[in-house]
């Protein structure tokens, strides 16, 4: 009887402790290639950012609820140092403008979140080998991503309706609806495979069972190359370039065959992709070529004008959250507009952004940040050279760790894939916990006191399953919220009540909704309340926004409340922002109507 509750009790534990790892496969493997009905944009207004959210807050709450009973909590120097600089980034919030505080909190609290959530994977006890069972997966999730593309680039009809992934100018974007975002995907994806495929500690022992895996990396050694071409992403091809090179230069001396082998693969994927390519545009129809002068314009643009940004205010900042207002109107005092570079919500760089918006004490956060990569970078090289000196098994997989890191770390320079997608950030943490914990004996850990740690026990569960709630409710918000739109806001009666149940996470979107949904009202019934409404909401809007639709919206109100002050002002603070936009060249504004919203 007592063997039994014994068994039943291990059979338990076993249960609690392997599911966290049950749940990150799960979401990488099943949910992370599932494209959702969406309006697009960035942050929450995707669904899969709110699911990826949602995963992250679950395993959060599951690590914490199955820690053993008086386990210490302890932080690595890297998790100390991170937090310290988490620390010094949040100083600007304590004097951002109000307006502006909502989306400056946001982000903020994006960032904390994951390092929440990267020091929860630390204290995990994983069962043997999830590490590699989570490389595996994540390769998994990166081959689904470019076998999706393959079709979309040779057989686009053979992908059902339902499943339709989206193309942005002839180019996959995968789940991701946004080709560098999946060209960093895939980079990262061919660094996995290179490590999992060159480090031979990762070779099965069953002679059948190394053969499959052989095969299935090779395989991806070649179409990784091919889809990174094919995608035509600056950044995506650098980091492809840059961990090959790594890898090859670093670990070639571990089996000199299997170095040729990946070189040789390597290479057939790209001669693969440049010949094809290069067919396409002969052809006259599939592939095409994408020019980059007018990106390479507007990034031009937007590097000179925030360094001028920074230059007027080094110390104090813009204000957090306020970028796309300020950046806009920085440029519009000095008479410039919109032109070639459209409205830039970032300055495509991450530490340009938090620089511009927080001023100096932003700078040294993000410095810091920066130092404790390098130190990390510098801990793995040392703890792989002394594990090579005492011919130990794991040697190397630090430093390929560091590597694996690389194009996400070096898109964060040329864009924003965290805000973009979610499931980067948490693939990213999920790999850098990867390498702390495997570095570990070098990088010793600071043991929080019994208080402290019964506190975080109570906190971060709580938390992290009330965030859980809110994504999941979010997420059916953010749904009817698309329907809604998609349906033309005629009627909104069913996206009211599901907002009843929704008072974060789409919060801004269906404000807007509520003001357009007021337009068409009033275009039926004439309450000119609705145009109060209106007016009031646009003016607290603009204030954070740049939207040439409410400008023109407002524009047509104040012509019709015959309040030419304002529709003057209006007109040419518009003007100044869309030149090219016919609204707000002639003084004939259109009447309130459905297509002019």
């Amino acid at each position: 009887m007592h063997h039994s509750k014994r068994v039943l009790l291990s059979r338990y534990q076993l249960v609690l402790v392997t599911l966290p790892l049950t749940l990150l496969l799960a979401w990488l493997i099943f949910l992370t290639p599932i494209y959702l009905q969406n309006m697009g944009g960035s942050g929450l207004k995707l669904p899969q950012n709110i699911i990826s959210w949602a995963i992250m807050a679950i395993v959060v709450t599951c690590i914490w609820l199955t820690l053993p009973a008086g386990k210490t909590i302890h932080l690595t120097k890297t998790a100390r140092c991170v937090l310290f600089a988490i620390v010094i980034l949040a100083i600007p919030l304590l004097y951002t403008p109000h307006q502006w505080r909502y989306e400056a909190l946001i982000r903020w609290f994006a960032l904390f979140g994951g390092w929440i959530f990267y020091i929860s994977l630390l204290q995990y006890k994983a069962p043997r080998f999830s590490n590699t069972l989570l490389y595996y997966a994540i390769l998994t999730a990166v081959t689904l991503q470019a076998l999706i593309a393959l079709l979309q680039f040779t057989l686009p009809d053979i992908i059902p309706e339902i499943v339709s992934y989206p193309m942005l100018n002839g180019k996959s974007s995968g789940v991701f609806q946004q080709v560098n975002v999946l060209a960093s995907f895939v980079a990262t994806g061919l660094a996995l495979a290179l490590m999992l495929f060159l480090l031979p500690i990762y070779t099965c022992n069953k002679v059948w069972a190394e053969r499959l895996r052989s095969r299935y990396l090779g395989l991806t050694l070649i179409l990784f190359p091919l889809i990174l071409v094919w995608l035509q992403s600056r950044i995506g091809w650098i980091g492809g370039l840059v961990v090959a090179l790594l890898f090859l230069a670093r670990f070639h001396s571990l089996n000199y065959q299997r170095a040729i082998w990946a070189a040789c693969l390597m290479s057939l994927g790209l001669v693969v992709g440049l010949v094809t390519l290069i067919h396409g545009l002969n052809s006259g129809n599939g592939l095409h070529y994408a020019g980059h002068d007018g990106s390479n314009h507007a990034r031009y643009i937007m590097l000179r004008d925030t360094l001028a940004m920074i230059g007027q205010k080094p110390l104090s900042g813009w204000g957090y959250g306020g970028f796309e207002y300020s950046f806009q109107h920085f440029r519009l005092a000095q008479g410039l507009s919109t032109q070639g570079v459209g409205i830039a919500r970032h300055p495509h760089n991450e530490l340009l952004l938090w620089w511009v918006e927080g001023g100096l004490a932003a700078l040294m956060g993000m410095l810091l940040l920066m130092a404790c990569a390098l130190r990390l970078v510098k801990t793995s090289l040392k703890s792989d050279h002394t594990k090579i000196r005492q011919f130990k098994l794991y040697a190397g997989d630090a430093t390929a760790l560091c590597i694996v890191l690389l194009p996400f770390a070096l898109h964060t320079q040329t864009e924003y894939p965290f805000t973009l997608s979610a499931a980067h950030w948490a693939i990213f943490l999920l790999l850098l916990a990867e390498l702390d914990r495997k570095i570990i004996t070098a990088n010793k850990c600071y043991a929080l006191n019994p208080k402290t740690s019964a506190l975080l026990r109570g906190a971060i569960p709580t938390v992290s399953i009330t965030l859980f709630v809110m994504a999941i409710i979010g997420l059916y918000g953010n749904q009817v919220l698309t329907t809604t739109e998609r349906n033309g806001l005629s009627d909104i009666e069913f996206a009211r009540y599901a907002m009843r149940f929704d008072p974060w996470v789409n919060t801004e979107r269906w404000h807007y909704d509520q003001q357009t949904h007021a337009l068409l009202m009033f275009n039926q019934t004439g309450e000119s309340h609705l145009l109060d409404g209106y007016v009031q909401w646009a003016r607290s809007y603009l204030s954070y926004r740049i939207d040439k639709n409410v400008y023109a919206n407002w524009m047509a109100i104040a012509q019709y409340q015959q309040d030419p002050i304002t529709y003057r002002r209006l007109l040419q603070e518009a003007h100044s922002l869309f030149p090219d936009d016919k609204r707000f060249v002639s003084h004939d504004v259109p009447p309130l109507q459905r297509t002019a919203l």
